[in-house]
């Protein structure tokens, strides 16, 4: 298959482009405020600022707080969040902080873009008459967050928890709650908690001094505690004067998140918030018989490497899957499958085992870490011997040139190297290359298709094996009879007997048209 975008992985991949956690600052190598433009009237449509390159710097001048939304009109995730920026302009139309909603289309302002240096689509920036330069908003995928962003960026960022019942009522009030707990809150590292909850605006945030509801949560010194509905007890996480916003960002990110989480379209933002640039995916059939146990073993492997690994689950029974299935090339014949991929590099890896069972699990996750696993590539390298014995070891990039030949009849065998069954027709593959070794048009082949795409192939399980006659045409024959070497002969020297009837009756058949040309020329 070949590769999509991870909305998926490419839709995973420029979803991850897209994706930032943390404040940026200067994203133009020079500030556009230093330039000066002759003032015109800004267009408005629905309270929204059409913004264009001559107008772009009055904009800014005009208004103190202004909030741009830099548009891709191509773009699918650009026209979901398009919505969103909407209504959030709808929703802060009567805000005291007057904050000003603009919109500049790319695709009509390439210029301007190029000129400010923007580089991924959506993004959003927001400028203030305090700060010289914008601030690049995080990702934010809903009106509602991006409405709370701008609030804490203008107001308070976490609410003022002030009695036991407040703090009560407060943690009961979202699925996953953030209460910062500080003796005093004039401390720099409450300023930092302010920072961090800035930047997390799809989240409560709390923040208290009053002992007594230090005493009601056992919490005695300065702490950051994260409540979960589905978890019995919080997530504690100890500040001290070492303590950055970048770490209150990954504590809350990461335990926010499920041992494993589902990946679905409204999950899809948060698996990419996590923080954690490793993600294990398992894809697997929800309705599956075994899917109890499979979920199980993977679910026992997640708690021990959280943290280091994400884990995620995709549901290969939903149809709305299908583009991240495509990223990760995975099909049918393939699960249940476990994949890993690095974000910050894209390299994906696979699992060396059919069984989803929590000893392959777990070496697949050590050896991954620990550098050994080996990355799954549309094609391994040709090994220089490749040619060099009875069957001979095709894998990406010689496979078409090979099997699609019209000098030689190719008989393949897909295999996966962990799979016991194929293991077992190893042998017998090898006796059927040395009955065909010195055969003038017959060649004996195998291609690990776990590591090596053939898009011109649809594989249905492992081992197939299918033939390929030599023909003008691209033709392939699947093979359906017993796996013995009896059997692989009898097919093979069937075909040749099919294919050399079809060229002897081509032959006749030019033969004749040709003397049927000859005579009406004689005529």
């Amino acid at each position: 298959m070949k590769v999509l975008s991870f909305s998926v992985v490419a839709a995973v991949c420029c979803v991850i482009a897209a994706t930032t956690n943390e404040t940026e600052k200067d994203p133009a190598e020079k500030s556009v405020k230093t330039k000066k433009a002759k003032k015109v009237k800004i267009k408005e449509e629905n309270g929204i600022l059409m913004l264009k390159g001559k107008n772009y710097v009055q904009a800014i001048d005009q208004h103190k707080r202004l909030l741009v939304y830099f548009h891709a009109p191509m773009s699918g995730d650009s026209q979901t969040l398009l919505l969103e920026f909407k209504s959030a302009a709808t929703l802060m139309k009567n805000d005291s902080s007057k904050i000003h909603f603009g919109m500049v289309d790319v695709s009509q302002e390439k210029s301007l873009a190029k000129e400010l240096n923007v580089t991924s689509f959506p993004a959003l920036w927001f400028y203030t008459e305090d700060e010289e330069s914008p601030t690049v908003c995080p990702a934010l995928r809903t009106a509602s967050s991006i409405v709370t962003w701008l609030q804490r960026r203008t107001g308070p960022s976490a609410t003022l928890i002030k009695d036991g019942s407040h703090a009560e009522t407060f943690l009961k009030s979202g699925n996953v709650v953030v209460l910062g707990f500080f003796q005093d809150l004039e401390d720099a590292e409450v300023q930092i908690f302010y920072e961090a909850a800035k930047d997390i605006p799809d989240l409560p945030f709390g923040v208290t001094k009053n002992k007594i509801v230090f005493n009601k949560y056992g919490i005695t010194g300065d702490t950051v505690l994260l409540s979960k509905k589905k978890e019995k007890n919080p997530f504690l996480y100890e500040v001290s004067n070492e303590t950055s916003k970048k770490d209150l960002i990954r504590f809350v990110r990461v335990n926010e998140m499920d041992l494993v989480t589902e990946y679905t379209r409204a999950s899809s933002g948060k698996i990419f918030d996590a923080l954690v640039t490793s993600h294990m995916l398992l894809f697997t059939n929800k309705s599956a018989e075994d899917f109890g146990v499979i979920y199980e073993n993977f679910e026992a492997i997640a708690a021990e490497f959280k943290g280091k690994i994400l884990c995620v689950f995709v549901n290969t029974d939903e149809p709305r899957n299908g583009r991240i299935f495509e990223h990760f090339r995975v099909r049918d014949v393939d699960c249940p499958a476990v994949r890993i991929i690095d974000l910050t590099t894209s390299v994906q890896y696979q699992m060396q085992a059919d069984e989803v069972s929590i000893d392959n699990v777990k070496k697949f996750a050590e050896d991954f870490l620990g550098g050994k696993a080996k990355p799954k590539l549309e094609s391994e390298p040709i090994p220089e011997d490749w040619d060099k014995h009875p069957v001979k070891e095709l894998v990406g990039r010689n496979f078409e040139r090979v099997a699609f030949n019209d000098e030689r009849n190719v008989f393949v065998m897909f295999y996966a190297p962990w799979s016991e069954e194929c293991q077992k027709l190893f042998p017998i593959l090898e006796k059927l290359g040395k009955v065909y070794e010195h055969h003038e048009s017959v060649v004996i082949a195998k291609i690990d298709s776990t590591a090596n795409d053939v898009h011109t192939v649809l594989l249905e399980r492992y081992p197939m094996f299918k033939f390929f006659p030599a023909t003008y045409v691209e033709k392939i024959v699947p093979y359906q009879e017993e796996k013995t070497l009896e059997a692989f002969v009898h097919f093979i020297e069937k075909q040749l007997k099919e294919l050399q009837e079809e060229k002897e009756k081509e032959k006749e058949t030019k033969e004749s048209k040709h003397s049927d040309e000859k005579l009406k020329e004689e005529l």
